[in-house]
């Protein structure tokens, strides 16, 4: 049974007169019911009484989302570091590609997604069908989380124009900080950023992210399925938000542990990629062309520093330089008007909240 199924066989049956609730142990029966009468396990309450809600039918304040891509040993591992560290009020929506069996039989705390491929973006495509929280955090495979990992990165949610939070990713054994996340440098498109702050752009890696839920339909809406690389996706979503006004911040103190094992790469954080060193340059530039504009924030002298000194090579800096071959597909595939912009997003937050008080004040 997954998470989201009801624990509790409420039977619920009306009188005329009188509300008959069973009693169970995880029902919250509220001091506020009024007066009961109590009898062979049962509660009959005046009629003008609406049970309380049980807490497996509440809303979830978060959705975790933890995909589960080939390694069965890492996932377990991180999905073990999730239920250790769980905060209050969560879902957990674990995805794979039906290969994985439950071995531990998590189904009462973890809701098992069978997702159409072992590819993350897949992953996270079909599992967040699932999740109903306002926010949503990513955690990929190989990813450990600590105690209150998520609390920092949730009230940084609460600025309007915060649309998500980047993880800070560490090596599990030394420490040493992989990424806050990207930014665009000089030298190179979606670098990993490593210092914390405001920076003129920052976007979130996919597999180490806090979001709002609603902009991440947004996203998936906005890029098609037929592009399922990691990199491409996190970078298209971020350009996305920043063309929508929408701000991805870092915390320091919101930081998941990246195994040391060579299979999960430092440099991207995590993330596995097709692509060749050319293809990424040619690619993400085709984004930003399609989503930002076609002045993208690099320079040739710059990558040419960046591809001898630093992450980039001289195939990465030939393919940004080259990305009008690509332009076409990017256009066909990201749909630039399906996010929501902030301050459309700020207009509907403030009518539901004159209509709130309008109700109130009528009452």
């Amino acid at each position: 049974m997954g998470s989201g199924a009801p624990s509790t066989n409420l039977r619920l049956l009306t009188c005329e007169r009188l509300n008959i609730v069973s009693l169970s142990s995880d029902f919250d029966f509220q001091a506020s019911t009024g007066p009961t009468t109590r009898l062979n396990g049962f509660a009959f309450v005046t009629s003008n009484w609406s049970p309380p809600v049980p807490t497996s039918f509440r809303t979830p304040r978060l959705s975790i989302i933890v995909p589960f891509q080939q390694d069965q040993a890492a996932f377990e591992e991180t999905l073990l570091s999730i239920l250790e560290n769980r905060p209050d009020d969560c879902q957990v929506v674990a995805a794979h590609n039906g290969a994985y069996q439950d071995p531990f039989d998590l189904g009462d705390e973890v809701e098992f997604v069978v997702a159409r491929s072992s590819r993350l973006t897949d992953l996270v495509r079909d599992a967040f069908d699932h999740t109903t929280a306002p926010l949503v955090h990513v955690i990929g495979t190989g990813c450990t989380a600590t105690e209150n990992w998520l609390d920092s990165a949730v009230r940084r949610m609460e600025k309007k124009q915060v649309a998500a939070v980047a993880a800070t990713v560490v090596k599990r054994d030394s420490g040493q900080v992989l990424s806050r996340g990207w930014t665009d440098t000089p030298g190179r498109l979606c670098q990993p950023a490593m210092l914390p702050g405001k920076l003129s752009r920052r976007g979130f890696f996919l597999n180490a992210c806090l979001i709002r839920r609603s902009l991440l339909g947004n996203l998936l809406d906005a890029v098609a399925p037929a592009i399922d690389d990691p990199i491409t996706v996190s970078y298209a979503f971020g350009c996305l938000l920043a063309s929508n006004g929408w701000r991805v911040e870092s915390e320091d103190s919101f930081r998941v542990k990246l195994s040391d094992q060579p299979r999960f790469p430092e440099e991207t954080a995590g993330l596995s990629t097709d692509l060749t060193s050319q293809d990424r340059g040619q690619v993400l530039a085709a984004v930003h062309a399609r989503v930002l504009g076609s002045d993208a924030s690099v320079s040739l002298l710059s990558m040419l520093s960046e591809a001898l000194l630093g992450h980039s090579s001289i195939g990465e800096m030939w393919g940004t330089m080259r990305y009008q071959a690509q332009l076409p597909a990017m256009r066909r595939a990201i749909d630039t008007l399906s996010v929501t912009h902030v301050d459309q997003a700020a207009k509907v937050l403030a009518m539901a909240i004159h209509s709130e008080t309008a109700q109130r004040r009528a009452a």
